[in-house]
């Protein structure tokens, strides 16, 4: 199956709603999307928490290894 392309800022949009829908994470406020240059590499992305706002960094470090892993399935980060 085909991964769906999404701009940057959707995909940002798409995987912080859905890091916040984790328990103890509706706080986190802020993340960043990497864009994986290696040919070689499974994804063209990548993403960490940038402020987890009152939510623990942990738990929200957590959440979005758990988002980034199921959001990889399905979408790759567009080229421009």
């Amino acid at each position: 199956m085909a991964k769906i392309l999404l701009s940057l800022p959707d995909l940002q949009a798409r995987a912080l709603a859905e890091i916040q829908k984790h328990p103890g994470c509706s706080n986190v406020r802020t993340i960043v999307i990497n864009r994986v240059a290696d040919a070689r590499a499974e994804n063209n992305w990548s993403m960490c928490v940038l402020s987890a706002g009152a939510a623990d960094a942990n738990t929200a470090a957590r959440a979005a290894r758990d988002v980034q892993h199921a959001l990889r399935h399905d979408y790759d980060l567009a080229i421009d």
